[in-house]
């Protein structure tokens, strides 16, 4: 595009007055575009966008004709300023309505409103969100001006020095966006694309996923196929690592399923990778949970069940979990090492 309108603003550079049109129109369409690119990137795009007739049509965008009317009439009290006040008026009114410029371009391109893009209040705030950025934005803008200056001078090819012109204003553009964007949080903007969005999806997307393999299972469950549904909730817990996370959310969806041993199973399968991961009071509450619903449910393990029990016993109004884990722990686990330790910590409740 920057090519194409080059050529075309060259040739009508040479046209005269007959140009002129010409020459408008491409100022319009490149202005209207970058509008549309600052647009794209403020809401996370990661590509620019490519100029279609959409974007030109007179009718469908009047921000860069708002922002020309906000220059004009800036300008004009700026010199009534320097008039009517004194030249210093007039060049402390220039000063700060240059470092407010770009506040205003932004509020009008998020907005679209005029009288928004030159209200105060509304310029502080932008500038207070986007902070350091601000002072970024204010120093680019700079650096490109300067940089333009420069290349001015080196009577580059016509085609050329408006090719950089047009970029420079392309870049101010995106430039500004990206402050925008990445202060997003803070100004309270909505995106198209971001890593919060990408993530969102995602996760939906995966979740969808998971609900899909759980109501598989439980389908295979209605029909008595146990052995295929246990696999299926095997398979998915064993493609995303055994997650404790993971654990917690399948014992979530099968606990009102009316096969309990699923319930159980994937309890103490959680309560094990609890205990693993020394997160020893998430491991009670699973229990604990747990048997408020099912009364016969143990954990696996005699390890597991007595390391509980002790959790239980400790304190936090638990007495009463460990009561019930040791009240059969000789029998499931006869003649297992922890019995003794299990019969004397019984004792000690019971007392």
């Amino acid at each position: 595009m920057v090519v194409v309108f080059a050529i075309l603003l060259t040739i009508a550079a040479k046209a005269g007055l007959l140009g002129i049109p010409l020459a408008l129109i491409l100022i319009s369409w490149l202005f209207k575009y970058a509008y549309v690119l600052f647009d794209h990137v403020v809401r996370g795009v990661d590509e620019p966008p490519a100029l279609d007739i959409n974007m030109v049509n007179p009718l469908s965008e009047q921000r860069p004709i708002a922002q020309i009317i906000i220059l004009a009439a800036v300008a004009a009290l700026v010199k009534m300023a320097a008039v009517t006040l004194s030249p210093a008026a007039g060049t402390v009114l220039a000063v700060v309505a240059l470092f407010f410029f770009p506040a205003s371009v932004a509020i009008l391109g998020l907005e679209g409103n005029v009288l928004k893009a030159v209200y105060p209040v509304a310029l502080v705030r932008m500038v207070a969100g986007l902070g350091i950025l601000y002072a970024a934005v204010l120093g680019i803008i700079a650096g490109v001006i300067l940089a333009l200056a420069l290349i001015g001078k080196l009577g580059l090819w016509m085609p050329v020095q408006i090719a950089v012109g047009m970029f420079a204003v392309l870049s101010i553009c995106s430039t500004l966006g990206g402050a925008l964007y990445e202060r997003r949080h803070e100004l309270g903007l909505d995106t198209w694309h971001s890593p919060e969005r990408t993530a969102e999806k995602e996760r939906q997307a995966d979740l969808k996923q998971s609900e899909q393999v759980v109501t598989e299972a439980y389908g295979q469950v209605r029909v008595g196929a146990h052995a295929k549904a246990w696999d299926l909730l095997q398979s998915w817990l064993a493609s995303r690592g055994r997650a404790v996370e993971d654990y917690r959310w399948v014992r979530d969806r099968v606990v009102s399923w009316p096969d309990a041993r699923y319930a159980d199973r994937l309890s103490q399968e959680y309560v094990d990778r609890l205990l693993a991961a020394k997160r020893d009071g998430e491991a009670l509450d699973a229990v604990r949970d747990r048997l408020q619903l099912d009364k016969a449910f143990r954990p696996a393990s005699a390890a597991a069940t007595l390391r509980i029990a002790q959790l239980a016993a400790s304190g936090g109004g638990a007495a009463g979990v460990a009561r019930v884990l040791l009240s059969d722990f000789g029998e499931r686990f006869a003649g297992d090492p922890l019995v003794e330790t299990a019969a004397a910590l019984a004792r000690h409740l019971g007392d």
